[in-house]
């Protein structure tokens, strides 16, 4: 190895390590609050998803949620511990995945994923594109080789069939390994189709249909198949037309907004050009199918189609991984082929331009380090915690009329029990014509009529956020009705509203 890189690589580790200290002061942010919050639901309550608890995302989201709330006991300072748990591990993964490239690349790409991802600050932190991040590097690590045995087959299968049931998108991963994989095989004597479809097609199957038949028995036998089939069938759709700018997307609109947003890849082009360069310098089996691999999840943002940062994650984790290979350094006698001389420098010289251009730290550890306060939801969260601890008493449920404006992250503080089975309330302000969103607005309300729970607390600031566009509203006539004759406002800031329950005062 060059002493250069090995320093540069140093002070980048340096400058991982110190961000990783700091991020251990961050709070719950953004999706961590109420996903965390639904978990402890799951610990206290002993709730069921979607047939106790509305929500739309996967099961296996839940799961994690719920493994890794229990281990850190529902705290902040824990739950950032195992955050950077998962750090390590996925550098770890990754520097055994990549070490067949040479350990300078293997040290890169782990370090500069762990650079991107801590850049996020607190709203991309244990999102769950990064959580199924490693079920995708332990696939890298079993598949990324010359051919494959059905021993790898089985585990690239139930790797992927694991990240599915976090978010099913990122199955597409595993198209590039099946690919390759009938690539290799085509070149040898024995290749039929009976034998593509046993060797090849089987294993992957059955391997990826492990982790799904294990979640749908699950959901068959706690009675919340037929409630997550609902939603699925019913909301996804009307979700996936809410685009990045949370704002509903018309119809004869949404081919051209996907287009447009596609070709930004989140910001991450620019990792391209050195991630080109690393696929040149090398072309070989294993750096092809990390470039397929990388274009599978710059592909996977538009089928969500909001292309939030996070869902990004994945895109940036490969395209990372390849820019990492142009860190390469041939001895002289095993230059490639052709390869003109003045490649190598200059490889390193772009790859170093990106890295200046694209990594920064995080804009919250810049106001850690300038002595700032690091979120406004949290402060709201703060003050809307102390008032629950203070005025909830045993037997008490609160209602949130919120997302991740603050309000879910103080009942998970002060361990408030949740009214209704519906924890957000932003499902009922888009399609509002639509008839399930109706019936989702009917029984909201017949269950809040029957709960009457103590506390009911709105936040109005724009962080809630608000969904915007096609038929959409901020008018629920129903509840403003409700809250008009059963409550009165018990405290009333600028940004969010807390009522209490007449009958109690």
């Amino acid at each position: 190895m060059r002493p250069l890189p090995v320093i540069l690589l140093f002070l980048l580790a340096a400058l991982l390590v110190t961000q990783a200290a700091f991020s251990l002061q961050w709070p719950l942010a953004h999706d961590e609050a109420p996903l965390f919050y639904e978990a402890f639901l799951i610990q206290s309550e002993g709730r069921v998803p979607y047939r106790d608890i509305f929500d739309f995302q996967m099961p296996g989201s839940y799961l994690i949620y719920y493994l890794l709330g229990i281990a850190g006991n529902f705290g902040a300072f824990r739950i950032r511990i195992l955050d950077l748990l998962i750090l390590a591990a996925l550098i770890l993964i990754t520097y055994f995945a990549m070490r067949r490239f040479g350990k300078l690349p293997a040290l890169a790409a782990g370090i500069l994923f762990g650079l991107k991802y801590l850049q996020g600050g607190p709203a991309l932190s244990l999102q769950r594109e990064y959580l199924l991040l490693v079920f995708v590097a332990l696939a890298l690590w079993a598949g990324l080789r010359d051919s494959l045995t059905l021993k790898h087959r089985l585990t690239l299968g139930f790797l992927f069939g694991l990240s599915a049931v976090v978010k099913p998108h990122a199955a597409l991963g595993l198209l590039p390994f099946l690919l390759f994989d009938i690539a290799d095989l085509r070149q040898r004597p024995e290749f039929s189709l009976p034998n593509l479809l046993k060797q090849v097609f089987l294993p992957a199957v059955i391997g990826f249909f492990i982790p799904i038949s294990l979640v749908t028995a699950w959901l068959a036998l706690t009675g919340a198949l037929i409630p997550f089939l609902d939603i699925a069938l019913n909301y996804w759709g009307l979700y996936a037309q809410i685009n990045g700018e949370m704002a509903v997307t018309p119809s004869a609109e949404r081919t051209a907004y996907l287009l447009n947003q596609f070709w930004r890849l989140g910001g991450g082009g620019l990792w391209l050009i050195p991630a080109g360069f690393g696929v040149y310098l090398n072309r070989n089996h294993q750096a092809y199918l990390l470039a397929c691999l990388a274009l599978c999840y710059a592909i996977y943002p538009a089928l969500s189609g909001q292309f939030f940062p996070y869902h990004y994650i994945p895109f940036v984790y490969c395209v990372v991984l390849l820019a990492s290979l142009s860190t390469f350094h041939f001895p002289a006698r095993s230059l490639p082929v052709g390869l003109p001389s003045f490649l190598l420098p200059l490889s390193s010289i772009i790859l170093l331009a990106v890295i200046l251009i694209n990594i920064r730290p995080s804009q919250t550890f810049i106001r850690q380090i300038e002595g700032k306060q690091i979120a406004t939801s949290s402060n709201r969260a703060g003050e809307i915690s102390k008032f629950l601890e203070k005025n909830l008493e045993p037997g008490d449920t609160v209602q949130p009329l919120d997302w991740t404006g603050g309000t879910l992250l103080a009942m998970l503080e002060t361990r408030a029990p949740l009214a209704t089975k519906y924890v957000f309330d932003f499902y009922f302000y888009h399609h509002v014509s639509d008839p399930y969103i109706q019936s989702l607005r009917s029984g909201f309300m017949n269950q809040l009529h029957e709960a009457q729970p103590r506390f009911i607390v709105e936040v109005t600031a724009i962080d809630k956020p608000w969904i915007s566009g096609e038929d959409t509203s901020r008018d629920f006539p129903e509840l403003r009705a409700f809250l008009e004759e059963h409550y009165s406002v018990t405290m009333a800031k600028e940004d969010y509203v807390i009522y209490e329950l007449d009958a109690v005062r």
